[in-house]
């Protein structure tokens, strides 16, 4: 008994040993954390486009990670960063904007709305509407304004750490680059002395997975806010720039353009320029479309994982891990579905 219980207390020496260490190593690592998480999302997903240039430069990898790191902060890191800060930066310019608006005066509603079916209905509920004071409209929208910056502090950031954590990152692309090889091994090393052959499944698939939302999700959200963006400024709405950044958003959330687009499709029906409010009406209708399109075609063509599974992932990661969890979450999602599916089949 004296030796069992003897045996039970050194284990749990070590136990708490190795869970401080663990602590300690986070703690020491928690600055970093996020920039490590987006470099490995980043190598991973665009690994196999590395070694296509790498060939075409010979084999030299140098010239390749250089290659590589030029262009994805050209055409991945920039666009993006410059998304977000516009966002973060010019909240107040949009809170004051939505303010101006609420303000109104109202226009009434146009003659053409009582010819469309329950145009009555609508000409009256929007006579209801123009009659209410400002305050009124700022009483009613307040609270979701005050929410939704709270949560873009807190998932987002500020202007400064956004800067700092995409120049991080950058230096530990270019890092994971260079290692590529070395630290695949150790992973799948870790995998395969934690859960054998299953683990190192797992990590094949968690790397296939990241590659399917940063082509399905990221890449289609990046795209279609260029596009939108591009609308909006060529149809003359005004703060154009950060209506785009809030596109971006939207279509990382799954929610897509429209309410961005349908709104100031309206408000140019409103001011009486119907071409440009029809035009950019058909061209949401149009964005909406080849986004339905594009997204998921992307993400059958990189791996079969079910779209459902794919957009309760990006969605539910979106609001547990912030911008992040678009790939934490159908990754943790994807391996547990495979996991599951092998469990049962042993059953």
């Amino acid at each position: 008994m004296s030796e069992q219980r003897s045996q039970l207390i050194s284990n749990a020496i070590v136990l708490a040993c190795v869970a401080a260490l663990l602590i300690g190593v986070l703690l020491v690592l928690r600055p970093f954390l996020s920039a490590i998480v987006w470099a490995s999302i980043i190598v991973v997903a665009t690994w196999p486009i590395m070694l296509r240039v790498q060939r075409m430069f010979g084999g030299r990898r140098g010239l390749a990670v250089a290659a590589m790191s030029s262009g994805l902060f050209v055409a991945v890191v920039a666009p993006v960063a410059y998304l977000l800060g516009t966002l973060v930066t010019r909240l107040p310019e949009l809170r004051d904007l939505g303010g101006r608006v609420l303000a109104g005066p109202w226009p009434p509603p146009p003659a053409w709305l009582q010819r469309l079916p329950y145009g009555t209905q609508l000409s009256a509920q929007w006579q209801q509407a123009a009659a209410q004071t400002p305050d009124y409209w700022a009483a009613l929208v307040k609270p979701y304004l005050g929410d939704l910056a709270v949560w873009l502090s807190q998932h987002v950031g500020t202007l400064g750490g956004i800067t700092v954590d995409f120049l991080l990152t950058l230096v530990l692309v270019v890092v994971f680059y260079l290692y590529g090889e070395a630290l695949a091994k150790w992973t799948q090393r870790l995998a395969r002395h934690v859960g054998g052959a299953r683990g190192v499944e797992s990590a094949v698939l968690a790397g296939q997975t990241m590659r399917v939302i940063a082509a399905g999700v990221v890449l289609t959200a990046l795209v279609e806010s260029i596009l939108s963006g591009f609308g909006l400024w060529l149809a003359g709405i005004s703060a154009a720039g950060v209506l785009t950044s809030v596109i971006f958003m939207l279509c990382v959330m799954q929610i897509g353009p429209m309410p961005v687009l349908v709104p100031g499709a309206v408000w140019l029906l409103i001011q009486h320029q119907t071409g440009w409010g029809i035009a950019l009406a058909v061209w949401a209708v149009m964005m909406s479309v080849g986004e339905g399109i594009m997204r998921p075609w992307l993400i059958q063509r990189g791996a079969k994982l079910p779209f459902m599974l794919v957009l309760a992932g990006v969605i539910g990661g979106l609001l547990a891990f912030g911008v992040a969890g678009i790939f934490i979450g159908p990754m943790l999602l994807a391996v547990a579905q495979r996991l599951l599916e092998r469990w049962m089949a042993d059953a």
